[in-house]
């Protein structure tokens, strides 16, 4: 049952900030968590995987979506590398990106841990 609390408490910790980017600026994060979270790291820890795959062999802890209101590609990416950071993912492994007809940037991204060997 800790690994469910644990779980629960990452997940209110990216929730809350979602809710108050949705609010205040229209844009929507969500985090679909499919393996073991990890503690959190810090932000600047998470490698962005944009153009190239990761070298190594990882375990998916997250598919992390954002939905618009982002004006920038790079805030984007910050925004997905701090839910990442926060469920102790060493990678975002981006997937997609696009920009909406009112120039708003989303996309989604794997955040992963790169396994030893």
């Amino acid at each position: 049952m800790a690994d469910n609390s644990r779980t629960m408490r990452i997940l209110a910790k990216i929730s809350i900030p979602s809710l108050i980017c949705t609010i205040l600026a229209g844009c929507a994060s969500s985090s679909l968590v499919t393996g073991q979270a990890r503690d959190a790291i810090a932000q600047e820890e998470v490698v962005i995987y944009f153009i190239d795959r990761p070298a190594c062999h990882y375990a998916t802890i997250a598919y992390i979506q954002v939905s618009g209101g982002y004006f920038t590609l790079q805030s984007m990416l910050d925004n997905m590398r701090r839910d990442a950071a926060e469920l102790g993912a060493g990678g975002l492994h981006v997937l997609h990106t696009q920009q909406s007809e009112l120039r708003e940037f989303g996309g989604t991204a794997k955040a992963i841990h790169c396994l030893p060997g």
